[in-house]
């Protein structure tokens, strides 16, 4: 059985697909593949009734297109029922924007790794309490990577990945603060690729991105 937190540190990319249109699931898949990346994350979208089921048909789907020898895991889980959707669809992490006691416990008690997300050095340490395998740093945008600077000191000891404002600007300097991973999703799949079907877009700017982080 893969180690999930070792497969994230090797890899040291996590692609976030959110809002893609079901129909392009499975080409956006192949096109991340193809350029390299071997941990997906698709969120959820709380306003959507039928979120449950349209995001564990991506996770099935994703998982058919690229085989074995990836990580597949949910975002956006900010519902204890989330998880056990999550779970049933083969989701091996799950992410949040937030930290919740109780979902980081039923993700825990589900098998699967925990990713909350926190912002100051008291969210951190307290979602590290709370059983949390790493903490979502978000969000951390290019303005403020000195305040990521500024706060990894005292709190060294947990171990981090960084979400918003990746790109090829900012990935060097990101994942030399010492960060697992970085988690990326617009920044890879820009909307008009997407809408126009240049899926060899999407495969070029992740390769690109991956290339960067690797080389840091």
């Amino acid at each position: 059985m893969i180690d999930t937190v070792e497969f994230i540190k090797k890899n040291k990319f996590i692609a976030i697909l959110r809002n893609i249109p079901e129909a392009k699931i499975k080409d956006t898949a192949k096109a991340l593949y193809n350029g390299g990346v071997r941990i997906f994350e698709i969120t959820f979208n709380p306003s959507e009734e039928d979120t449950e089921e349209k995001t564990a048909r991506a996770l099935e789907t994703v998982k058919n297109v690229c085989g074995s020898g990836i990580s597949v895991g949910a975002g956006t889980v900010v519902k204890n029922e989330f998880v056990a959707a999550a779970k049933k669809a083969g989701a091996q992490f799950i992410v949040s924007p937030n930290t919740d006691s109780e979902i980081i416990k039923l993700t825990k008690e589900n098998g699967m790794i925990s990713i909350p997300g926190a912002f100051t050095p008291s969210e951190i340490v307290s979602a590290y309490k709370l059983g949390a395998d790493i903490v979502k740093i978000f969000p951390i945008e290019p303005h403020n990577i000195s305040y990521l600077k500024n706060i990894l000191s005292p709190i060294s000891h947990i171990p981090f990945i960084t979400t918003g404002g990746v790109n090829k600007d900012t990935a060097k300097e990101l994942i030399n603060t010492g960060a697992l991973a970085l988690a990326a999703g617009a920044s890879i799949i820009p909307k008009d690729a997407l809408e126009n079907g240049n899926f060899n877009i999407i495969e070029e700017k992740a390769r690109e991105l991956i290339s960067i982080i690797n080389n840091a």
